[in-house]
C-alpha cells in the first residue's frame, strides 16, 4: 500500500477550505443584498423634502431620522421635562425652551396626523360667477397620536395659559413701541 502524499493531502485541504469560505461569502453577500432595499429617486427625494420641512419646524434631524412612535416620545418626554423646568424656575430661558418645545411637538403632530383633502366641486357660484371654492376633509390619520395630543393639552393647560398670557404682553409691547 502506498503512502498519502502529505503535498497533495494539504492542497486538497487548503481547497476545501476556500471553497468553504467562499460559499460562506456567497451566502453573506445574498443575505445582505435581500435585505437591502433599493429605494428609488422619488422616494429620496420625498424624504429629503420631509427632513427639510421638519428641520424648518425646528424638529431636530436626529428626531426626524426615527421612527414615528420613538419621534413622538422623544418630543414628548422633551415637553414634559421643559414644562417641569418652567415649573421650577420661572426664568425667560425656561419659558423659550418649554414654547420650542411645544411647537416641535405640534408641528410633528400636524404633519404626520392629519392629512387634507380637497374635492373640487362642480359649477358656478350664483352671486359671484366664478368657480365654486373646494370642499375641504381634514382626516386624522393616527388616533393614537391624535389621543396623545389632546392628552397632552389636558396635562398642560395651565402652562400653555401662561404662554398664552405672556405672548399677549409681548404683543401689547410691540404694538405700544410701534405706535
Amino acid at each position: 500500500m502506498s503512502g498519502v502524499d502529505s503535498v497533495n493531502a494539504s492542497l486538497y485541504l487548503a481547497a476545501t477550505a476556500n471553497a468553504a469560505q467562499e460559499a460562506a461569502k456567497e451566502t453573506q453577500k445574498k443575505k445582505q443584498s435581500a435585505t437591502v432595499k433599493r429605494r428609488s429617486f422619488a422616494d429620496v427625494v420625498r424624504q429629503n423634502k420631509d427632513a427639510e420641512e421638519l428641520a424648518a419646524a425646528g424638529i431636530p434631524p436626529e428626531v426626524a431620522a426615527l421612527p414615528k412612535e420613538e419621534a413622538v416620545a422623544l418630543l414628548k418626554d422633551a415637553l414634559d421635562a421643559a414644562g417641569d423646568r418652567l415649573t421650577v424656575e420661572m426664568s425667560a430661558d425656561a419659558f423659550s425652551n418649554y414654547r420650542t418645545a411645544v411647537h416641535r411637538f405640534t408641528k410633528y403632530i400636524v404633519k404626520y396626523n392629519f392629512t387634507i383633502e380637497k374635492f373640487n366641486r362642480a359649477g358656478i357660484n350664483r352671486r359671484t360667477g366664478k368657480k365654486r371654492d373646494p370642499l375641504v376633509q381634514v382626516r386624522v390619520i393616527d388616533h393614537k397620536l391624535d389621543q396623545l395630543a389632546s392628552d397632552m393639552v389636558r396635562n398642560h393647560m395651565g402652562k400653555l395659559q401662561l404662554l398664552a398670557r405672556v405672548q399677549e404682553i409681548q404683543g401689547l409691547l410691540v404694538d405700544l413701541l410701534a405706535a
